[in-house]
């Protein structure tokens, strides 16, 4: 394999703890820098039980950072799935556990430093270092710690002082997948209030119901409606068997770094995002190739107002991509829409380049500063889950935002 290409030497230490998509696009791209990386995964193997992921345009393009890895893409399109949309605006639908395995495979072979059956029980700052407390009480520290281990993190109590709970969705999914010896198509099927999605890669079938949740978590395939080839798929699950996964809706977040700025939180732990959107997968890659351009901008400094800069720039966007999630479940119909060009289209290290300098003055003095990567004529307001869960309850359209949300 060539030898990965180092831009420069930078130096910084960085800790990421957990090795979902967003920990380890970042991890590859900081020790491209010249970073020194250290992994803390708590799972000894990737767990999956049936979920696939779409990933848009904005982690496809051929010049787009995940090309300039050596041999990288080449594995991915081993794995790839359908390819779905037009030329213009692609969507690539591919198995989420084939994914993870060629992205977690490939730091290891880079030399990154990846340690499993680490669980961090706390993460703490002082105003040199950041750093997490292990289960075995052993501290490790670093000049930057990135949290990418999802909705579960324990940063919230160093970043936000708590964790707020998250509220049902009203809606759960059934998921289950299993190996194939031939690939011929994907489909998506809806109906009132619920859809139904197939999928397949070159090795593995998946699908994924989403459905009313009354509370329950028996699989009761006898209340499931639909058309012969959703009780033909569901009847070929392995052991008749699938797992009802409750969908949760968690408020915006904007505070993403902790108040020394050596605490960072990236993808699902930043902004979790309902598998409804289709976004969560990029929304990660792209949170991750962010936050390490930002890192580079720094010139090897150990400069926390660069986290804070990150979490600026990619806060606006991050909330209209979980909007899309909530949209989507009260009008399925608005999936055959898939999402307009501003979402899907997206250059996040390009924008960073191009804005750091006037964020981080809006940062430091209150200079002027407006985002422009999210929805054209959008203009951003903060909302909460539980206004959206009851306008939902009250038969209150969602679909109320200004903007070019489509095309």
């Amino acid at each position: 394999m060539p030898r990965y290409p180092i831009v420069h030497r930078l130096g910084l230490d960085v800790i990421v703890v957990g090795s979902v998509i967003s920990g380890l696009v970042f991890g590859i791209e900081a020790v491209c820098q010249g970073h020194k990386v250290y992994v803390l995964k708590k799972r000894f193997e990737p767990g999956d039980y049936g979920m696939r992921l779409a990933r848009f345009s904005s982690s496809n393009r051929p010049d787009y950072t995940l090309s300039r890895w050596p041999d990288f893409v080449e594995r991915l399109h081993k794995v790839f799935g359908t390819q779905l949309g037009s030329p213009d605006l692609p969507t690539v639908s591919v198995s989420r556990k084939e994914f993870y395995r060629s992205l977690f495979d490939y730091p290891r072979e880079l030399g990154i430093l990846v340690e499993t059956g680490r669980e961090v029980e706390e993460f703490f700052e002082i105003a040199t270092y950041g750093g997490v407390i292990l289960s075995d009480n052993r501290r490790v520290t670093a000049n930057i710690v990135v949290a990418a281990d999802g909705v579960g993190s324990k940063s919230f109590g160093a970043i936000l002082g708590r964790k707020k709970a998250p509220i049902s969705s009203g809606f759960a999914l059934y998921r289950s997948s299993f190996l194939i010896n031939k690939r011929e198509w994907t489909s998506l099927h809806i109906g009132p209030g619920a859809y139904f999605f197939v999928g397949m890669s070159p090795a593995e079938f998946g699908w994924i119901l989403t459905h009313k949740d009354d509370g329950s978590a028996i699989e009761d395939w006898n209340r499931i409606g639909g058309t012969e080839i959703v009780y033909e798929v569901i009847e070929r699950a392995p052991k008749y068997e699938a797992m009802n996964w409750k969908l949760r809706f968690r408020d915006p977040q904007p505070k993403w770094v902790s108040d020394g700025g050596r605490l960072v939180q990236c993808g699902d732990a930043a902004h979790s995002i309902l598998p409804s959107s289709g976004f969560g997968a990029t929304m990660a890659i792209e949170d991750a190739i962010s936050l390490a351009a930002r890192l580079r901008l720094g010139r090897g400094q150990s400069d926390p107002l660069a986290t804070k800069v990150f979490n600026h720039l990619r806060f606006e966007r991050a909330t209209c991509a979980q909007k899309i999630g909530s949209k989507s479940h009260q009008d399925p119909r608005s999936l055959i829409k898939l999402t307009g060009k501003s979402l899907v289209r997206h250059d996040p290290e390009l924008y960073v380049y191009e804005n750091y300098e006037t964020c981080m003055s809006y940062l430091v003095s209150g200079e002027p500063f407006k985002n422009s990567n999210t929805v054209p004529g959008f203009t951003f307001k903060h909302w909460t889950a539980k206004e959206l869960r009851e306008k939902m309850e009250n038969g209150e359209s969602i679909e109320d935002d200004d903007g070019d949300w489509y095309s």
